[in-house]
């Protein structure tokens, strides 16, 4: 039984690229995340791989096959340089047509690869992959068709190297199964002999077998695979010593802690008070809660996110990685920690592969400071949010203090937001940015009964396009009517009878909240937000000169 098989009845392999890579031992680090199917050989020199997570220990002769979306990283040895051919090529189903260069199929085939390969006799492999290299730009159809026969007689020679492997083959082949199942399973039980049982050999030829593959003993390795979940919970919560050893498989806190220091340098406690203090986040959300307690983010999400008139000066330099950056782009920056919340969450895995990734869901009845509160604990700063809580709630007097005859708790307000070319709305609740925070909660303002059943008590925080015909059963007894202007303002509706007909309209008291001041949520944002809304109030009315920050 092979454990490299081509399904070349059905898919037809096509050459992407091939590249010459060469890592010294002072340099960094080669990373790679496959975009398509990719095969590496070392050539020359020695050193280590680590695939997924996977550790290996790399000659010259070994081979690997990566299926798309892995990641990649390798480095020379000490004394060693490492010289290597990485092949990109796709595997398209061949109903999907030949002419097609569609890399989204690949991973729809049930062609797999399994990771290392036997490439032997190498030489003729390294030959065959310095043709490739050699040709790797051809100028006209005939050299491009030969580039094309040079892939498929290579991927026959990986075919029949692995074809038919003897016992010591299925030997190796057993414990590198056991390999990957080792980062599948529950760190407190995995032991040499259960390993060993995997793979139905003795405990010996396992271990043999097992330093060939991956350049150390299983005791080593499987002791690294616990100190790296140890390493994500001393960063990702605040469970005690005792109570990580335990969930990562040592004995006792006392071995658990010495087995760190040897293998990490230092304690455990004082590696989270370094890590911390120099910590590389890359927060997909909560940049701006991160920023607020005084944590720049090496990179985050400023495409949805960024922007905020508060917080602009310290956005300089984060990397903006868009909404939906490649693990390529985030494995670059060489994270300690990622941050996202649910709307993320089908990327959780992949972010695994990279670094510590935490998971904060949403939730309509967690308020800002609460927010704040556990991304504080996660990095070492619990008192960051009681502090800016305090400050909020002390400058928020201040200005209720200033706007006192002008509004009181019983004057009552309403948050809106024009969409569809003004047909429908969206109304907000307290807990959801457009200034809802410092309105309701900073200055105290009232909450039509509406409002505050359907919108913040159901938990949504936001009611979104809505007929604007129901705008009455919302706005029509609110004293003050705030519209936060995303793109559709004041001026697709104040034509429309629905809209005059409001009270808050008719006593000119409609006040505008521009993106860039009011659509973020965050600690310092609506601190900001409480003066620009001081100074709102205090103009006179009148919806001519209706009022704009």
């Amino acid at each position: 039984m092979s454990r490299f098989s081509l399904p070349f009845r059905s898919c037809l392999f096509t050459l992407s690229n091939i590249v010459s890579i060469h890592c010294t031992a002072a340099g960094k680090p080669y990373r790679l995340h496959a975009r398509s199917y990719a095969f590496i050989a070392v050539t020359e020199g020695s050193g280590s791989a680590v695939i997924d997570g996977r550790h290996h220990r790399v000659v010259k002769g070994s081979c690997f096959l990566l299926s798309p979306n892995t990641l990649f990283n390798a480095s020379a040895g000490k004394t060693s340089e490492l010289r290597m051919y990485e092949l990109s090529f796709h595997a398209m189903p061949t109903e999907a047509g030949t002419g097609r260069n569609d890399s989204s199929k690949d991973d729809q085939l049930s062609f797999t690869p399994h990771g290392e390969l036997n490439a032997k006799p190498f030489g003729k492999v390294a030959g065959m992959l310095e043709e490739l290299y050699r040709h790797r730009s051809p100028q006209d159809e005939l050299a491009q068709f030969k580039q094309h026969l040079r892939l498929q007689e290579l991927l026959y020679e990986l075919y029949r190297s692995n074809y038919s492997p003897n016992d010591q083959l299925q030997s190796r082949e057993a414990v590198r199964r056991s390999i990957d199942s080792l980062h599948r399973m529950d760190a407190a039980a995995i032991n040499i002999e259960v390993l060993a049982k995997q793979a139905n050999i003795g405990t010996r030829q396992y271990a043999h077998l097992f330093k060939q593959l991956t350049g150390r003993s299983p005791l080593d390795y499987i002791t690294e695979l616990r100190l790296n979940e140890a390493k994500k919970q001393l960063l990702t919560s605040n469970e005690s010593l005792q109570e990580i050893a335990q969930s990562t498989g040592f004995k006792d806190v006392y071995y658990f802690s010495r087995r760190f220091k040897q293998m990490v340098g230092q304690p455990p406690r004082q590696y989270v008070r370094n890590k911390r203090q120099t910590l590389r986040v890359v927060a997909l959300y909560y940049a701006n809660v991160l920023l607020s307690i005084g944590v720049k983010p090496i990179a985050a999400n400023l495409t949805w996110w960024g922007g905020s008139v508060f917080l602009k000066e310290m956005e300089k330099g984060i990397v903006d990685i868009g909404s939906a950056p490649s693990l390529e782009t985030v494995s670059q920056l060489e994270p300690d920690l990622i941050i996202m919340n649910d709307n993320s969450d089908t990327d959780y895995a992949s972010m695994s592969k990279v670094a510590p990734t935490v998971i904060l869901p949403y939730e309509g009845r967690r308020n800002i400071f609460e927010d704040t509160q556990i991304i504080g604990e996660l990095i070492n700063k619990p008192n960051a949010a009681g502090e800016l809580k305090l400050r909020f709630e002390r400058r928020a007097a201040a200005v209720r203090e200033k706007l006192n005859g002008i509004v009181s708790r019983q004057t009552t307000a309403v948050i809106v937001r024009f969409e569809s070319g003004g047909r429908r709305f969206s109304v907000f609740g307290d807990n959801y940015g457009r200034g809802g925070w410092p309105i309701y909660r900073g200055l105290q303002l009232g909450i039509p009964e509406p409002v505050q059943r359907h919108v913040i008590d159901s938990g949504l925080q936001i009611m979104q396009a809505m007929p604007l015909e129901e705008l009455p059963k919302y706005a029509g007894n609110a004293d003050y009517l705030f519209v936060a202007d995303e793109g559709e303002g004041i001026e697709y509706v104040e034509d429309n009878p629905i809209w005059q007909r409001l009270p808050a309209v008719e006593r000119g008291r409609v006040h505008v909240l521009e993106k860039a001041s009011f659509s973020y949520f965050d600690p310092i944002s609506i601190e900001g937000q409480l003066e620009l809304l001081a100074q709102l109030l205090m103009e006179r009315p009148g919806y001519k000169a209706l009022s704009r920050i």
